[in-house]
């Protein structure tokens, strides 16, 4: 598992933009994973905008498995 920072953005008005740092297999699996995260917490339909690896301390990753 990978971290990846993840910016998504919800659909409509009025729009939302939030970052989310996931562990994921692969970038399409991340970027899934934190537009589903978004929607949960936020409501609305969101989709992922920018997936990338992020470089971080193991300790600073919450791992949900």
């Amino acid at each position: 598992m990978t971290p990846y920072s993840v910016i998504v953005r919800r659909r409509g008005i009025p729009a939302l933009e939030v970052r989310l740092l996931v562990r994921a297999s692969s970038k399409p699996a991340a970027g899934e994973l934190a537009a589903t995260l978004a929607e949960r917490r936020h409501g609305g339909l969101f989709e992922p905008r920018r997936v990338r690896r992020a470089l971080v301390h193991a300790e600073a990753v919450f791992d949900a498995a």
